[in-house]
């Protein structure tokens, strides 16, 4: 069919996307080391415990690991969003 985009295959996709992948893994560990090394403790705050269910999702041997972690990481859909966040009609207060 003309409208089907080709597919790469997954050797072509790693040979691809390695290095930006591998930049983006060293970067995560090190703001985690930089965490560990800091004064204080984080693992009870919400946004710890978010992080360390999306790093359990990427390891995990489930698919479609985006959009969990997307949902995951993303706000609940309020149906009064515009008010909550007093936006209107597109423009900030």
């Amino acid at each position: 069919m003309a409208n089907e985009l080709p597919t790469r295959s997954a050797d072509k996709i790693l040979s691809e996307e390695y290095l930006v992948a591998r930049a983006k893994i060293l970067e995560l560990a090190a703001t985690l080391d930089r965490l560990a090394r800091a004064p204080g403790e984080v693992d009870s705050l919400p946004q710890k415990k978010l992080l360390d269910q999306a790093m359990k999702i990427l390891i995990d041997h489930e698919g479609d690991k985006a959009r969990r972690v997307q949902l995951l990481l993303s706000r609940q859909y309020e149906a009064d969003w515009r008010a909550k966040l007093e936006v209107d009609a597109g423009r900030a207060r």
